[in-house]
């Protein structure tokens, strides 16, 4: 940065601070070999927003963001399941999933919190048997399905939920 520069800080989140910043970037066009043009520019980190939004104790979203959820266990399972909340997408159901490596508490906290009415969870067993649980976060009722089955079963399970 060359002359003004600011960044934006959030005391609660501890030795990583900063959740954005910017400034002049005078002179930086020649330094790649174009035109001594002045600019300006920044930067904002989502992530760190949204933690700095969890440290005030508010909620970006509110109500249901999805109607499914998958809870992939595992390398393997995480390939999968990006494949079959694809499916899910391209079938008009709401769908996301856990992208981190969280344990399967943490990753159906993740599950609560989108405001999901199904998970699916699918680890290594699953795998191998080629199955997927879908359970229910209302009742908590859960039932292994076949996972080229997964699409129908869900659209099933969310017609019967309206009913």
């Amino acid at each position: 940065y060359t002359k003004t520069c600011f960044e934006f800080v959030h005391d609660g989140l501890g030795a990583q601070s900063g959740i954005g910043g910017g400034g002049r970037y005078d002179g930086l066009m020649a330094q790649l070999g174009g035109q001594d043009l002045s600019g300006i520019g920044f930067g904002l980190g989502v992530d760190r927003t949204v933690l700095a939004l969890e440290a005030e104790g508010v909620s970006p979203v509110t109500g249901r963001r999805v109607d499914v959820y998958g809870v992939p266990m595992g390398v393997e399972a995480k390939k999968r399941m990006s494949v079959i909340v694809d499916r899910l997408r391209r079938a008009g159901v709401s769908a996301d999933m856990s992208y981190g490596d969280r344990g399967l508490k943490g990753a159906m906290k993740g599950a609560d919190r989108a405001g999901a009415l199904y998970a699916l969870v699918l680890g290594e067993n699953e795998l191998e048997a080629g199955t997927v649980v879908l359970r229910n976060l209302a009742n908590r009722e859960q039932q292994e399905i076949a996972a080229e089955d997964v699409v129908q079963a869900v659209r099933t399970s969310l017609e019967v939920g309206k009913s």
